[in-house]
């Protein structure tokens, strides 16, 4: 259920810089249609004996499959925190439910370098001002024009009365979203 690098990652033939109508991805700590579905398509094919149960090991498998980097430790908390019946299993909604949550929780390098990739119409390796405004407004966060060329500089180790970037790279929008992230968790 891992998509391979570079699927959905290539724009359309022709395609310009023109504003397209992306819908909203839901808030951090719910889950699109489709991220329900391919965690739940995840949960079936660990479930080989059909039980609809799965066991430490499937889900520290699925973590790792999403591009998660589960210590053993936290997989095993996550098991006793979902295993309200302590037998050592945990159903789909569950599993959902922990998929719900590690989602909202990081944003894996993975995930990050797929909406690199999407918002790279021009298919240049770097993201310009329009594109960056596309995916912070994808992602749900609300950012200024100017919030959003302050942190395209700060990216770029732009310095006070330097011109503003023009682009970034996708290591300098990984640290932007980083960034972001850790802004609003503190």
């Amino acid at each position: 259920f891992k998509r391979p690098p570079g699927e959905m990652a290539t724009a359309a033939p022709g395609r310009k810089k023109t504003r397209s109508k992306k819908s909203k991805i839901p808030p951090r700590d719910t889950l699109t249609e489709q991220q329900r579905k391919e965690i739940e398509e995840a949960f079936d094919i660990l479930d080989t004996e059909g039980s609809g149960k799965i066991d430490q090991g499937d889900l520290h498998v699925a973590l790792r499959a999403l591009g998660f980097e589960p210590r053993k430790d936290e997989v095993k908390k996550l098991m006793s925190d979902n295993d309200k019946e302590n037998s050592g299993t945990i159903n789909k909604q569950q599993f959902v439910e922990i998929f719900r949550a590690k989602w909202g929780e990081t944003d894996p390098p993975d995930l990050l370098q797929l909406a690199f990739e999407l918002y790279d119409k021009e298919e240049s390796g770097t993201l310009n001002l329009d594109n960056l405004r596309d995916v912070t407004e994808m992602i749900g966060e609300n950012a200024t024009i100017e919030e959003l060329q302050e942190m395209m500089d700060e990216a770029a180790g732009v310095r006070a009365g330097e011109d503003s970037a023009w682009d970034i790279t996708v290591e300098q929008f990984m640290k932007i979203m980083v960034q972001e992230k850790e802004k609003t968790l503190g």
